[in-house]
């Protein structure tokens, strides 16, 4: 039995948790691991590209191993996994480096937001600076009717400096207010699916023999019955919106 777990990444650096979790003494041979070493060695291990979606990518081979500079224009760029590699070919032959750039895009760039929203920052300011004019610290406790009032006060500035006009209501308001609480968010890469066998199968391959037990028939737990439930998930699976 495999249970399936699911993480989005993120554009940009949310694909580096996976290239840190790989683990330097994961070893290849089957059966061969103590069940301590099993449970104690952490990390996981190497990837390999898989999918239907490889036959678009052209120079990706099934089964071949993800290297952090695939993962890192694929995920964190959304580029072609070997856009370093045909960028440069691509330049070789007398293309510009806009031109070579654009070969190996997937799609429309990803959207990266970095820091907090305008509203955020600006009602931050405004704390201080009233702490401040009250000769206080500027980080000090400010009193809840004092920081709703200084919230409403920046939502309708930067309502008349987005839209040219004051909020029809205070539904309009509130909702404008609401939208720039938010921490300002980045587009989501891809998604992490991850098999894993129930713990009696892991336990098993962990105590077999090298040879002639489990380990020795079918790999690593798990193996070959998660591409199965790949397969699966890529037939049924449908692009929200659909």
């Amino acid at each position: 039995m495999l249970v399936m777990s699911l993480h989005k990444l993120t554009a940009g650096d949310g694909y580096t948790y996976l290239t840190r979790q790989v683990a330097a003494v994961d070893s290849t041979e089957r059966g061969s691991s103590s069940l301590g070493q099993y449970y104690t060695e952490k990390g996981e291990s190497p990837g390999q590209w898989m999918g239907s979606g490889l036959d678009g990518l052209g120079s990706v081979a099934v089964d071949s191993g993800v290297s952090e500079a695939q993962m890192k224009a694929l995920f964190g760029e959304g580029r072609h996994p070997d856009a370093d590699a045909i960028a440069q070919e691509l330049i070789a032959e007398g293309k510009r480096s806009a031109t070579a750039l654009a070969a190996t895009q997937l799609g429309v760039p990803f959207k990266l937001f970095e820091g907090a929203t305008e509203f955020r920052t600006l009602v931050a300011q405004r704390f201080v600076a009233h702490n401040m004019a009250a000769g206080r610290k500027g980080n000090a406790t400010i009193a809840d009717e004092v920081r709703a009032r200084v919230r409403t006060e920046v939502g309708i500035e930067l309502f008349g400096k987005e839209y040219g006009r004051p909020p029809v209501d205070e539904r309009e308001l509130s909702g404008f207010i609401a939208r720039g609480s938010r921490q300002a968010t980045t587009a989501v890469a891809g998604y992490d699916l991850t098999f894993s066998p129930v713990k009696s199968v892991s336990t098993l391959w962990a105590v077999a023999p090298a040879r002639g037990g489990p380990a020795d028939r079918g790999g690593a737990p798990g193996g070959g019955r998660g591409r199965h439930r790949l397969a699966g998930r890529e037939r049924h699976l449908h692009p929200v919106g659909d």
